[in-house]
């Protein structure tokens, strides 16, 4: 599994961004990933990295629907190949 770190800030839009954020969660959700939102950015889970590219350009396509002329996207992946990882397991190692 891969652990990903996706936000996505549409300029020139105004000081709230939270319509766009609603926007992409929606995305997220049709797309059928794991997903957890958090005040900065939004953790999702895959399978693939194409998974998450994927649904990083989709987000973007959304956004520029909405009328966005410029999208700074930050992308950070964990791709750990010596065991298995999930946001859960992630999250259960810092509480430990």
């Amino acid at each position: 599994m891969i652990v990903a770190e996706l936000s996505m800030i549409p300029m020139g839009t105004g000081t709230s961004a939270s319509k766009y954020v609603r926007a992409i969660h929606q995305v997220l959700r049709e797309s059928g990933l794991k997903f957890v939102p958090s005040p900065m950015c939004t953790v999702v889970e895959a399978e693939s990295m194409a998974e998450i590219f994927k649904v990083a350009e989709r987000a973007d396509e959304v956004l520029v629907g909405m009328g966005v002329k410029r999208i700074i996207t930050s992308i950070k992946i964990d791709h750990r190949l010596d065991k298995e990882i999930s946001i859960e397991t992630k999250m259960g190692a810092v509480k430990e």
